[in-house]
Formats: structure tokens, C-alpha cells, sequence
């Protein structure tokens, strides 16, 4: 139980009880980083029965912005925007292309570059683009209930469910980079939280749930988890590949961009499955 609270202190923004920082309570801390992904997807869940119940129930009309406004900035409310600081840093000091010492330098610089706006820039754009796309695909009767493209309601939930879950894919596939990849620096948070982690049930416990929900996604959504589990993975081989040859391993900013990324091309290669 302290494992979760210091997991939800650390990567979350919501109040949580004091717990000390010590090895004891961060043994099984990384185990419990999804925990924020399922909190992510509940509310996701919550507001779409909310906006369906708007569309749908109420016939009240449903400006799509609103729902697509909502799902850009749940991750970030929850989050307190934790990922998003490491993927501002990595993405300037990618753009740097200085040395691997000058891109760990850039990484622990608490200044923001320009390639760092402007890839957060691009990233909320385009997040708020995807999630507009959604909200007009299961928010708009003319474009999709009405239009007899699902029988009922629970046809339409099953299409949106699988695009919840990213969130916990992602940080299932983050926790066990932090027990696998190797670690760019000797200190650090990321090291910190190896260090003091149970390896083995760590990466034992992330792979075998990201290969359980993974099988019960191809299993009851079909086309829908495939696309998820091939996108995450994708991200995931590239976060390693990106980490290893740019920064000798991964680092708290790394794991942050990571998170970020993978949501985000989920989301994009779930939009464009939506309207094949």
C-alpha cells in the first residue's frame, strides 16, 4: 500500500497521505506506476458515458471540442504534467545533435529550449486534432449512432474502450524499461528507482500484465487491441533503440518522452482504424 501511495505522490498530482521515501517503500513502487494509467482510463470511461448520455439520452447537442478539450487535458490534470517535462527536455536535446554528454547536460538543464516548445507545441495540437476526431466520431449522431454504424450502445463502448487503456500500457511498458534498459546515469531519479526496486518481480509483474491485457484486447476488440498492442510495442522498441544510442540508456526525461510518445501515436493509428 505505501508502494502505491509513493507511486501516486510521485506521478500524479493528486493529494495523497505522506509516506517516507525509503527502500523498503519503493521496493514494488514501479509495479504500482499503472495504478495512474487506471485512474487516467476510469475517467475517460466516466466522461464519455457522461457525453454519450449528453448526445444520445438527453439529445442535447454535443459541441465536439468539448469532449476532445476534456481527453487532451485528463493525462496532464492527473499527471500534473510530470511526463511532459521529460519530453520537452528529450526533445531538446535530440534536436541538439551535440554529443552524448552535451544531450545528458541538456536533459538536466531546467530551462526550456525553443525545440522544446515547439515540440509541445505540436504534441498538444496534435493530441487535441486526434481526440477532435474521436469526440466527431462517437460524440455526432449524424456521423455515426444514427447512421446505423453500431446497434446499440454497447457496440459503441467496445469501439472506445480499447483507446482507455494506452494509459496503462504505457506505463506498464515504462516500469519495465526501468528494470531492464540499462541506465544512462549513476544517479538520478530513474536510477533511484531501480536501485531500490525489486527488479525481477518488477519486470516479471509488467510483462506478464501487459501480456494478459494485451491478449484480452486482441480477444474482445479484435482489430482495435492489435493496433494498440503493435503501437506500444513499436514505440517501445524505438524508445530503446533512441535512449541507447543518443544517451547510453534511459533517464527520468526519457522515460517521461516515452509515456508521452506512445500515447500519442496509439491515439493517431487508433483515429485513422476508427474511419478505415
Amino acid at each position: 500500500m505505501k508502494s502505491i501511495l509513493l507511486a501516486f505522490s510521485m506521478f500524479s498530482a493528486l493529494p495523497m497521505p505522506r509516506v517516507e521515501w525509503n527502500e523498503k517503500n519503493m521496493r514494488f513502487m514501479m509495479c504500482a506506476f499503472p495504478l495512474v494509467g487506471a485512474t487516467i482510463t476510469l475517467l475517460y470511461v466516466l466522461s464519455f458515458l457522461f457525453w454519450i448520455q449528453c448526445a444520445y439520452f438527453w439529445q442535447k447537442p454535443v459541441p465536439i471540442y468539448l469532449p476532445a478539450l476534456v481527453f487532451t487535458l485528463i493525462p496532464v490534470l492527473i499527471t500534473g504534467g510530470i511526463h511532459v517535462d521529460g519530453f520537452m527536455d528529450t526533445c531538446d536535446a535530440l534536436a541538439s545533435h551535440a554529443s552524448r554528454e552535451k544531450k545528458l547536460e541538456i536533459l538536466k538543464d531546467s530551462h526550456s529550449g525553443a525545440f522544446a516548445v515547439l515540440g509541445c507545441v505540436i504534441y498538444f495540437l496534435s493530441y487535441f486534432v486526434f481526440s477532435l476526431a474521436v469526440s466527431d466520431y462517437f460524440f455526432n449522431p449524424d456521423n455515426s449512432y444514427s447512421h446505423g454504424r453500431f446497434e446499440n450502445f454497447f457496440a459503441l463502448f467496445m469501439r472506445f474502450f480499447p483507446l482507455t487503456l494506452i494509459f496503462i500500457l504505457s506505463r506498464l511498458l515504462s516500469a519495465f524499461a526501468v528494470a531492464v534498459f540499462p541506465i544512462a546515469k549513476d544517479s538520478g531519479l530513474v536510477h533511484t528507482f531501480a536501485s531500490a526496486s525489486s527488479k525481477k518481480f518488477t519486470y516479471i509483474w509488467c510483462a506478464s500484465s501487459f501480456i494478459i491485457i494485451s491478449v484480452l484486447l486482441v480477444l474482445f476488440f479484435w482489430e482495435a487491441g492489435i493496433v494498440s498492442v503493435l503501437s506500444c510495442l513499436s514505440v517501445f522498441v524505438f524508445y530503446f533503440f533512441v535512449s541507447k544510442r543518443n544517451f547510453g540508456g534511459i533517464t527520468g526525461d526519457t522515460a517521461g518522452w516515452f509515456v508521452q510518445l506512445c500515447e500519442i501515436v496509439t491515439l493517431a493509428l487508433s483515429v485513422v482504424f476508427l474511419f478505415l
